[in-house]
């Protein structure tokens, strides 16, 4: 959304600019409305005038729904002067809507046709123009009480005199409460447009004490996780120490409970047994080795005997079987 003033960031963003309005309004180059002398003075003579015409207007308009009101009363008590008053009002209306032009001295005979309808202008004498002139009175007599009551003057009770002196001051009132209105709703553009001047200023500030925060809070967590790890570090080098030390501990006493005095002869005995039966075993590998050695260094063809002898001796084995089956069959 634009904003429709200049606010102290665009001052501090388009610093030159700034500056030249300030020379501008202090040398009082041009006013506030950025207009001449005589700019301002015509402006104000056309809406002098422009306010005339908006009164005049606004007075023939009353005086016109009044009339109306007083056409479409049900409860007037002299219907003569309202017929009189009606055909009158209501011929002119179409007149005025069908642009008839007339001449300098139109003829009162005529008689105005629409839609198939003859509508005869009649002229309005005196006593109807007195008669419509007292209910305009009454009319706008019971408006200017409405809006006395509107605005908190109570009225009810009042005699003539003092009635007609308060819908005397009726004008002024209302000048009043129109240029209290005027004024309120100016300060109210005042008040929002220093209030949008703050809002931005704060926000503005706002912005910055977070940035300022958010720098201060990476310096600390740096400088803090910085502690922080060099503190794990010692601690994690104690601990690894103290672990050495418990492990070195542990050692020493399995060493200390495994050789006592009472143990040590045994366990000598123990370590030459172990020894013997270690140099026996190397004897029967080196022996076993030196049989491997044997059995390679004859070659393929031994196996092919070995494996014929054990073919041999499965046969006889079977032949033999076979016999001691056929001697047992023969004896029985």
């Amino acid at each position: 959304m634009a904003e429709n003033f200049l606010t102290r960031s665009h001052a501090e963003r388009y610093p030159h600019f700034a500056q030249f309005l300030k020379e501008l309004f202090e040398d009082r180059l041009c006013s506030n409305n950025f207009g001449t002398k005589s700019m301002n003075e015509e402006r104000n003579q056309v809406f002098q005038e422009y306010q005339k015409t908006i009164n005049s207007y606004e007075a023939i308009k009353l005086v016109y729904d009044c009339i109306w009101d007083i056409i479409a009363d049900s409860n007037v008590e002299d219907d003569e002067s309202l017929k009189t008053l009606e055909t009158a009002f209501v011929s002119s209306e179409l007149a005025e809507s069908m642009k008839i032009v007339k001449g300098d001295k139109p003829n009162t005979e005529d008689a105005l046709r629409v839609f198939g309808v003859n509508f005869k202008q009649e002229k309005v004498d005196d006593d109807v123009t007195l008669w419509t002139q007292a209910q305009l009175k009454n009319q706008l007599i019971e408006k200017g009480i409405v809006l006395l009551n509107e605005m908190g003057h109570d009225v009810q009770g009042n005699n003539q005199e003092l009635l007609k002196a308060k819908l005397n001051q009726l004008p002024s009132l209302i000048s009043s409460k129109l240029k209290a209105a005027e004024n309120l709703k100016k300060t109210m553009e005042e008040n929002d447009q220093a209030l949008k001047e703050q809002y931005t200023k704060y926000t503005t500030t706002l912005l910055e004490s977070l940035q300022i925060m958010e720098n201060l809070l990476q310096k600390h967590m740096i400088e803090i996780q910085n502690e922080q790890n060099v503190s794990q570090s010692e601690s994690l080098e104690v601990q690894c120490d103290a672990l050495y030390l418990k492990i070195k501990s542990l050692h020493l006493e399995i060493l200390c409970e495994t050789y006592t005095k009472e143990t040590v002869p045994a366990l000598k005995k123990i370590s030459k047994e172990l020894e013997a039966k270690s140099e026996q075993t190397e004897n029967e590998i080196r022996a076993s080795r030196l049989r491997l050695n044997r059995y390679e260094s004859v070659g393929h063809d031994f196996n092919c005997i070995v494996n014929e002898y054990g073919k041999l001796r499965e046969t006889i084995k079977q032949k033999k079987w076979t016999l001691e089956k056929l001697q047992s069959y023969s004896v029985n």
